[in-house]
């Protein structure tokens, strides 16, 4: 039986904001500039970002900042490792200060989760986000009393698609594998329930993720208001 439906945040709940691409762009330049890295193109094709496109199962789509940090730390001197690791925090939370990124959700989002919770369901949120991050986008999107659990990445942690990530969330709730479904937009999502065994893979084309990126997930749907309406097919 199926208790818990786990959804990944970024292109799943909340819309891809333009303001994240800048952001991660321009953190990139001051990289490159700060420690004179010659091969641009190929630091940010390492990053995820090909052609002019944030590809799905890139970083910078799908990854955490302390993956940004060992990438950064593969192009710059061998001596300037833990430097590098404290200078990208840094602009981090600048950066996100500077720009204020907005918190644009998915359509019918209070509606659809709403209604999942009126049928019984838990609802989860698995980020590779860290926490501050994710305590925004709940506070910002008016979800705090439909959220049950989140599970998110921090620098040191585990993260998607590892699924160590989700040990303490089974034994907080005495939940199994398959009493899970998760729900996302990008192959690292798909993986992440493959990897945990949970009971159903939901791929979703509201982020940046494509069907073919997202074909090893049980169903594809549109977005989450599609999955809802299409529970008679995944939950059974």
């Amino acid at each position: 039986m199926i208790k818990w439906l786990l959804f990944d945040k970024d292109g799943t709940l909340l819309k891809f904001d333009e303001t994240w691409s800048e952001i991660s762009l321009v953190m990139i330049n001051q990289f490159v500039e700060k420690y004179n890295i010659k091969d641009t193109q190929k630091l940010k094709e390492a990053l995820g970002y090909k052609n002019g496109k944030f590809l799905a199962s890139g970083i910078l789509a799908s990854g955490t900042l302390s993956d940004i940090v060992r990438t950064f730390q593969q192009f710059a001197p061998t001596d300037k490792g833990n430097e590098i690791e404290s200078w990208t925090i840094q602009l981090s939370k600048k950066l996100i200060k500077e720009y204020n990124p907005k918190t644009v959700v998915i359509d019918g989002l209070v509606q659809t989760l709403s209604a999942f919770k009126e049928k019984g369901y838990h609802i989860g949120i698995i980020t590779s986000d860290d926490q501050d991050g994710t305590n925004r986008f709940i506070k910002d999107a008016n979800v705090q009393h439909l959220i049950d659990e989140t599970i998110t990445a921090s620098i040191n942690g585990y993260q998607k698609p590892n699924p160590k990530m989700v040990e303490h969330f089974y034994e907080k709730w005495n939940v199994s594998p398959e009493e899970i479904v998760i729900i996302g937009d990008t192959p690292t999502d798909i993986q992440m329930g493959k990897n945990a065994h949970f009971k159903k893979i939901i791929g979703v084309l509201s982020g940046t993720g494509k069907p073919q990126d997202l074909n090893d997930a049980d169903y594809i749907y549109k977005d989450i208001n599609e999955f809802y309406d299409n529970e008679f097919e995944w939950n059974r």
